[in-house]
């Protein structure tokens, strides 16, 4: 599916936890004249990279969409998943610098109530093309869902909303919880 040609939507190269760097930097210089963005701004800023995912994004639930905009609220994890970004030992927590999260932007997400979305079924590129041929692996944490701008939610590879990460969600509460009981 082109994703590139619904409306009101934008890939996410990485929102909260993604890789911790632009992608283009970790790319070879493997073409002089490829695209203006190389001749102008170096390879750094090339635009003809593409991405191999791993899983193939179907079309976007236009009902569930629908209910998110009559003000349906997507749904949230009961459990964190195994790799949750909050979980203690987590790439985020434990500092990794190629995850653009750590431990304090995760506390943040939580004291700012800001939505937090679990990674389960996105897709995410296991391949960088270059049409040259070059090939660059992708990184573990750059999850690259169509996201509804109007509406704030990323999907899914299977087209249905993302839930919003149950680790995010008990660290949420947790924090209301204090705040609440501190005069």
């Amino acid at each position: 599916m082109d994703t590139d040609k619904l409306p009101a939507l934008v890939h996410m190269a990485a929102f909260a936890c993604g890789p911790g760097a632009d992608l283009a930097d970790g790319f070879p210089d493997v073409s002089d004249g490829c695209c203006l963005g190389r001749v102008e701004d170096g390879p750094a800023s090339c635009t003809c990279w593409r991405p191999v995912y791993d899983l193939e994004q179907q079309p976007i639930d236009e009902h569930a969409r629908q209910l998110l905009a009559d003000g349906i609220q997507p749904n949230t994890r009961t459990q964190m998943c195994g790799d949750c970004a909050y979980r203690p030992h987590s790439p985020e927590m434990s500092g990794d610098p190629t995850y653009a999260g750590d431990a304090d932007h995760l506390e943040q997400l939580a004291r700012d109530a800001w939505r937090f979305w679990c990674h389960q079924g996105m897709r995410i590129p296991v391949k960088w093309v270059h049409p040259t041929g070059a090939e660059v692996p992708g990184h573990a944490g750059s999850y690259q869902p169509p996201m509804d701008t109007r509406l704030g939610v990323p999907f899914r590879a299977d087209g249905t909303p993302a839930e919003l990460c149950a680790g995010w969600d008990a660290r949420r509460r947790a924090v209301a919880h204090q705040e609440t009981r501190t005069p």
